[in-house]
């Protein structure tokens, strides 16, 4: 039972809160924050730790930055580590930039175990195209759609480990029984650090653990990090930390390969308006 709780509000979370992101494995050791700035103007990228994502990558013009001018996390995107406890003023601090992750060597022997992850991973999307598949399946709506990150469904018997052929999250592109499957995420519960997941560096782990975490009334995540705890006492929730759980997407289905990476924290495709579809006009053009 409190497998399945911490698991849903994570699940919650990344509607609410965004992403933020971390490349290292649980054997690795977390690299230490960069002093980049937000003032800073690097000629090719923006440093956090090992990352670096790339300058002009995103620039206002995409469907999910026109959709989500900002994003409500400190960590949610690109390199940033604002979504663990340790990182809580990371936004302050220039990390989670938005765009695209400049993308990390692989060697060999990684290529080719990522190869058969990826091919395992792609044949979930002929599983479950549809919001209607993936009930019938037993996963659960968790959230509304979402501008850059989907509406998700969860499955939260398969958050007890990483397997590229069982996401325990699905997102779509809305919630009607027959909105499209958009990208895969992976809900994971482990200790001392992320989990292992896809091989090589570029797949990142993200949490949402800044500022005394998220406000959640029971299973409902009803305030992201930036809700200060009285702020969710007046909504009937509670600041709390998922110090252990992990997330990560994994955008591989035809027509979203998107441009940000296939591991990206937001797909910048993903426009939309909250609480719709991603086709609808974002809702602050609306009249």
């Amino acid at each position: 039972m409190r497998l399945k709780v911490v698991a849903l509000f994570a699940l919650l979370a990344i509607v609410i809160a965004g992403c933020s992101s971390s490349n290292q494995k649980a054997s690795k050791p977390a690299p230490s924050p960069s002093t980049t700035t937000a003032t800073t103007t690097p000629k090719t990228a923006i440093r956090s730790g090992e990352l670096q994502v790339i300058v002009g990558s995103a620039n206002g013009s995409s469907p999910c930055e026109k959709a989500s001018p900002k994003p409500a996390s400190p960590g949610q995107v690109g390199a940033g580590g604002g979504g663990s406890e340790a990182n809580a003023d990371a936004e302050s601090s220039g990390h989670g930039a938005r765009g695209m992750v400049q993308q990390l060597p692989l060697t060999h022997a990684q290529r080719i175990e990522l190869e058969a992850q990826m091919q395992q991973a792609r044949a979930v999307v002929a599983r479950f195209p549809t919001t209607a598949s993936a009930l019938a399946d037993g996963y659960d709506k968790s959230t509304p759609y979402v501008p850059c990150i989907g509406a998700h469904y969860t499955k939260i018997s398969l958050a007890g480990g990483f397997d590229p052929s069982k996401p325990s999250e699905l997102l779509y592109d809305g919630t009607a029984p027959d909105s499209k499957l958009v990208g895969l995420s992976y809900l994971v519960v482990h200790h001392n650090g992320p989990p292992p997941g896809f091989a090589g560096p570029n797949d990142h782990w993200h949490q949402h653990n800044a500022n005394g975490g998220l406000c959640l009334q029971g299973g409902l995540v009803v305030g992201g990090e930036d809700v200060s705890p009285q702020e969710c006492a007046d909504r009937g929730g509670r600041k709390v930390l998922l110090v252990d759980v992990w997330m990560m997407h994994a955008w591989v289905v035809p027509g979203f390969e998107c441009s940000w990476g296939v591991f990206s924290g937001e797909c910048p495709e993903l426009g939309g308006r909250l609480g719709g579809t991603a086709w609808e006009a974002p809702e602050s053009s609306k009249s």
